[in-house]
């Protein structure tokens, strides 16, 4: 009988026991649990933040682009309009010279001629027959040049536009994944399951491990400081 009751005893206390270390491994497992919590919503505002300050970067550099392209535009017409009306001064003087108006002609050159007009007029009298310049409109003539539209400064303000917003889309992404693993933290920490609870808590744990490798490899593209966070 006695040793009956010692055997219960001995049962009772060994079943006692690994109740305690179920729970301690539970307890555990719920802590981890909660600091895993803690560092995916961590890195989902992370995410979330460089996204939107990409987008910011991203306006501005589109808004920026489009004030270089509108400007250069604009230098583009006043060129045109430019050349158009020394071409036209220059036919004028032109005429007057075959006509013998050797007074008009002085008058259009030296009180109506731009300073740049005036001197590509200069050299053109200046060559000789054989080069074949018809006219002081040529490449060739250092003092005149064919309007250009150059619109490169726009062009690199619209390319780092684009590579802001697919740095942006880049966290949006992460974020969503990062969502998913506080999703299945979130659950696990509430099954009661130890079995399910390490599997779910497992999974999120990877997909946590692929987006800090993620982050890492993204960088700080939006340049996020201390003191700009607080």
């Amino acid at each position: 009988m006695a040793l009956d009751e010692n055997t219960a005893g001995v049962t009772a206390n060994a079943a006692k026991a690994e109740e305690t270390r179920q729970q301690t491994r539970l307890d555990r497992t719920e802590i981890l649990l909660a600091i895993l919590l803690g560092v995916a919503a961590i890195l989902t505002a992370w995410s979330t933040f460089q996204s939107a300050q990409l987008g910011s970067a991203m306006t501005a550099a589109y808004s920026e682009g489009i004030r270089l392209s509108d400007a250069a535009s604009q230098a583009f017409n006043d060129a045109s309009a430019t050349d158009v009306a020394d071409q036209a001064l220059f036919l004028e003087f032109a005429k007057a010279s075959q006509a013998g108006e050797d007074d008009t002609a002085l008058y259009i050159q030296e009180s109506l001629m731009s300073e740049d007009l005036a001197a590509a007029v200069d050299w053109w009298f200046d060559q000789p027959e054989s080069a074949g310049y018809s006219t002081p409109f040529t490449e060739d003539n250092p003092n005149w040049s064919t309007a250009m539209y150059d619109d490169a400064e726009a062009q690199a303000q619209f390319d780092k536009a684009e590579q802001k917003d697919a740095l942006g889309g880049d966290f949006d992404i992460l974020a969503i994944i990062i969502a998913l693993a506080l999703f299945l933290f979130g659950i696990a920490s509430l099954v009661r399951q130890q079995r399910i609870k390490v599997g779910l808590g497992a999974v999120g744990g990877v997909i946590l491990v692929f987006s800090v490798i993620r982050l890492l490899q993204l960088g700080n593209p939006a340049g996020v400081t201390f003191g700009l966070l607080f």
